[in-house]
C-alpha cells in the first residue's frame, strides 16, 4: 500500500469515527436533558419535603401558615 493511500485511509477512518461519535452524542442529548430534568424534579421534591418536615418541627403546617 502506498504512503498516500495509507494517509487517506487514516483520514477516512478518523472521519468515520467522528461521524459515529457525533451521531451517538446527538441521539444521547435528549436522554441527558431528560436525566437533568429528572434530577431537578427530585431535588425540588426533596427540598419541599425537607421544608415541610422543618415546619412540622416548628409546629407549622407544610404550607407555612401558623396553626390555630
Amino acid at each position: 500500500m502506498k504512503y498516500k493511500d495509507r494517509i487517506s485511509e487514516r483520514e477516512y477512518q478518523d472521519r468515520l469515527e467522528t461521524l459515529l461519535k457525533n451521531v451517538l452524542n446527538t441521539n444521547l442529548q435528549p436522554l441527558r436533558s431528560l436525566e437533568t430534568a429528572t434530577k431537578k424534579r427530585r431535588a425540588q421534591k426533596k427540598k419541599a419535603a425537607d421544608s415541610g418536615s422543618q415546619n412540622q418541627r416548628r409546629g407549622l403546617p407544610a404550607n407555612g401558615a401558623p396553626r390555630r
